[in-house]
């Protein structure tokens, strides 16, 4: 202990004498470290830290595939979740989950809200309480909608003020009254995925009344269930004796199941699915961030080995005085952990300070980032990277300096000892470690920025710029006989008004309206089966499916390529009719005119009505500009109008100057309808990207960061070799080598280095960027632009490190030199 209180004064006293030194290297060691920590939050947040549930394995997702039509989470019907809590053997509870936008109205401004519905059990089944009041039990067990809601703390902060006295208050959620029992706690979170944001308000229901129904065993009108498996099972054991259930289910119910083709139930691990999009980029990230450091420590540790041969002297006398070795190395390594710990509690509080503002760049739809926060994980994390930073970088230098040539270094006295021909080739070689993890880095870098820029050159099939979107969802109550938007007339009615207000707002060139799920980019999209005229009844043909007005294409900017645009005279009483793109066009009509073909559409309430196709237009990416082209059919609004619509206007000035004057013409129409979703088109392309964006940001600052600790690391170490080779370079020039010898002579050892290290980068990044395919788009992994340009880039930064110190040697005087030789 005694000895470990006088290294550590001796490691204080000795880092505050070279304090120009010390502060160089605590910053790089904080900026290191603390990215690295910055990340591993995010990173222990989203991905590693378990939901925060009792027993978080057992709870999993559940939803229904039809394989055969490569259909995923096409909905569950009443009875298969009955079947599956009863019958199934495989789940101790299971909630249906039915995530839906919904109207708030009875407090000062009507609001759109994301509401749950939810079975009874779905607290019970999670293990959570509330911070006021109860949840719901057995008590509210009720055919259709019970009349209990429990809200979020958001809501309740947002519009009773915290109000202690909320509960029993009564909210109307698409004009039925409910009443407030339970206030959730200020960090729940439903462990999956929301529409828009987080959930506000949770209903329960029991799904077979109003306005639901009596139960068909094919009707799926559940979008999905959460499940807590029976204890001793994990998710592969559950999902085998699932899949055993449901071949059961589809023999017992054959008739029912016969137009089901490769019906499947599929289990999904809670937390896999709700951070699963982003887990590549995260690790990619952290994966990076750690090269970073390493590269940092690199540097660092030649800046050491520079520092000791100037203590060799000092090593020296201590070994001849009779100090252990191994007491040198325990005092050097000191230093070098209080270096690293020194540069850990700056990051610490780096970390604390900024993590605001970095949370603030990251895309808000990466999951769980309100969890993000320090914990003991963040804490040990921090501690042990410090700890291996401070052994990395310390224990070579540590291991050379401790070693020098007694004799000679006593012999050379105050000049001390020169760099010997091993630690300069040592040097050399963390030169080419350097160089190669830069190379990865950039290379990787290089490769989302390529993706990203393939990105933006994807022809959407509209023009963003100058449109704005709102959304509009009219009420549903749950009595169909209360609902004023029940006769299509009424609908029709409002939707013909709040266009014709929309169209003569100020600025708005063209107006037009969507069904509420149409929205390019924004949520998931309808999807439908159709057959053409003469062909069998079956769900094999697929589409996705938009109800849109006359100007919908006009506004977007889409082009049409044959036929009609739909008039405003395509209405109830007008022959129905059809508008389709390119890519169904070429699926179902290959070669042929599609104008005048007629199809049955499935799923629309069309009584088997043929529509005739009067429009071809082009392809809209509606999934997302990575996503490959899907078949979509488009509908006139006024022969199939829903209770969700979207309003698009395309104008001069800014769209979002249009906002509020959009929103106040809607509400004309119906005061107590909230417009919610108002953004820019532009706006919804920039969020569609947000994640591939950032990951790219991140990557490009790592890889940006990397070459200049490469540039810097073999400028430092061609600069220390010159001053080494200060006398072999006067004897060349006093010999009569001319000043281009010497820059060539100092400028191939810099060169050989980087090239090296290059080939060795080049080889590494073949094999690793494999790894991150999924996050490329149009570009390949081993793209030999990518890997080309960047090399030719670091060897030129390598070439311009090298020569700054060859120039310096050139001007070396020979007499000068030699003189004091």
């Amino acid at each position: 202990m005694n000895n470990f209180i006088m290294d550590l004064r001796f490691a204080v006293r000795s880092l505050l004498k070279q304090r120009g030194f010390t502060i160089v290297v605590v910053l790089t060691l904080a900026l290191g470290i603390g990215a690295n920590t910055a990340i591993f939050n995010v990173v222990n947040a989203v991905l590693l830290r378990p939901l925060p549930f009792p027993n978080p394995q057992e709870i999993v997702l559940v939803q229904d595939d039809l394989i055969d039509l490569k259909l995923e989470n096409v909905g569950m019907s009443v009875d298969e979740l009955n079947d599956l809590q009863q019958r199934s053997d495989v789940f101790s509870q299971i909630s249906a989950v039915w995530p839906a936008d919904a109207n708030l109205t009875g407090s000062d401004r009507p609001e759109r809200i994301e509401l749950l519905v939810v079975s009874p059990n779905y607290f019970s089944l999670l293990g959570v309480n509330p911070q006021l009041g109860r949840v719901f039990g057995p008590e509210d067990q009720a055919p259709g909608f019970a009349s209990a809601v429990v809200i979020s703390d958001g809501l309740w902060q947002r519009l009773f003020a915290k109000d202690p006295n909320v509960l029993g208050r009564q909210i109307y959620v698409d004009s039925d009254a409910y009443q407030v029992v339970g206030v959730m706690p200020p960090d729940f979170r439903h462990p999956g995925k929301a529409l828009r944001k987080d959930v506000d308000i949770w209903a329960t229901a029991g799904f077979v009344a109003n306005p639901f129904g009596p139960p068909v065993r094919t009707q799926r009108i559940l979008p999905g269930a959460i499940g807590r498996l029976k204890p001793g099972l994990n998710v592969e054991q559950a999902q085998a004796k699932l899949d055993s259930f449901v071949s059961n289910l589809r023999s017992e119910f054959a008739n029912d199941y016969k137009n089901e083709p490769g019906w499947k139930v599929r289990l999904l691990a809670g937390r896999e699915n709700l951070v699963g999009g982003v887990k590549a980029t995260l690790l990619v990230l952290l994966t990076a961030v750690s090269c970073v450091l390493l590269i940092a420590c690199v540097n660092i540790a030649n800046l050491l080995l520079a520092k000791s041969s100037g203590r060799q002297r000092e090593m020296a006398i201590r070994l001849a005085l009779g100090a252990n070795r191994r007491r040198l190395i325990v005092q050097l390594l000191t230093e070098s952990l209080l270096l690293a710990f020194a540069g850990g509690v700056v990051a610490l509080v780096m970390n604390v300070v900024l993590m605001n503002s970095l949370l603030s760049i990251i895309p808000a739809n990466i999951p769980r980032l309100n969890e993000v926060g320090f914990d003991f994980r963040v804490l040990g994390f921090a501690v042990l990277v410090s700890i291996v930073t401070g052994l990395l970088f310390g224990l070579v230098p540590a291991l050379q300096a401790s070693r020098p040539d007694i004799v000679s270094t006593l012999r050379e006295g105050s000049k001390g000892a020169g760099a010997g021909s091993y630690q300069l080739r040592f040097r050399g070689a963390l030169i080419v470690t350097e160089f190669a993890l830069s190379l990865v880095l950039l290379i990787a870098a290089g490769l989302l920025l390529r993706s990203f820029w393939r990105l933006l050159e994807v022809e959407p099939g509209f023009n963003p710029q100058n449109v704005l979107v709102a959304r509009i969802w009219l009420p549903v109550p749950n009595n169909p006989d209360l609902d004023p938007y029940k006769p299509f007339t009424k609908r029709l009615t409002f939707a013909r008004e709040v266009l014709r207000r929309a169209s003569s707002l100020p600025g708005a060139q063209y107006a037009a309206l969507s069904g509420g799920n149409g929205v390019p980019l924004v949520g998931t999209h309808n999807v439908g089966g159709f057959v053409l005229e003469g062909q069998a009844n079956d769900r094999s043909n697929l589409a996705q499916t938009n109800n849109v007005s006359a100007d919908y294409f006009r506004v977007l900017g889409t082009p049409l390529i044959r036929g009609r645009f739909f008039a405003e005279s395509d209405d109830d009483k007008a022959p129905p009719v059809a508008i389709v793109d390119e890519t169904t066009a070429n699926r179902f009509w290959p070669n042929e005119d599609p104008i005048g073909k007629r199809i049955k559409w499935l799923r629309r309430g069309t009584d088997g009505t043929l529509m005739t196709v009067v429009g071809l237009v082009g392809d809209i990416k509606t999934d997302g500009f990575d996503q490959p082209n899907q078949p979509h059919v488009y509908f006139p609004i006024y022969q199939n109008l829903g209770y969700a619509m979207a309003v698009y206007l395309r104008t001069e000035p800014r769209p979002e100057s249009l906002a509020q004057p959009l929103l106040q013409q809607v509400q004309a129409v119906d005061p107590n309808l909230p417009v919610f979703g108002v953004q820019s088109l532009e706006d919804i392309v920039a969020d569609s990207m947000a994640q591939r964006k950032f990951g790219m940001q991140m990557l490009a600052l790592f890889g940006v960061v990397a070459l200049l600790l490469a540039a810097i690391g073999i400028y430092g170490v061609m600069s220390y070799s010159v001053t080494q080779r200060t006398r072999e370079i006067g004897i060349r020039l006093a010999l009569g080598a001319q000043a281009r010898d010497v820059l060539k002579l100092v400028v191939r050892q810099g060169l050989m280095l980087a090239i090296i290290g290059v080939i060795i980068g080049l080889a590494g990044s073949f094999v690793l960027t494999r790894l991150m395919a999924n996050l490329l788009f149009g570009v390949k992994a081993t793209d030999p632009l990518t890997f080309t340009l960047i090399a030719v880039l670091l060897t030129a930064v390598a070439l311009v490190a090298s020569y700054l110190p060859a120039r310096r040697a050139t001007k070396v005087n020979p007499l000068e030199v030699l003189r004091y030789e």
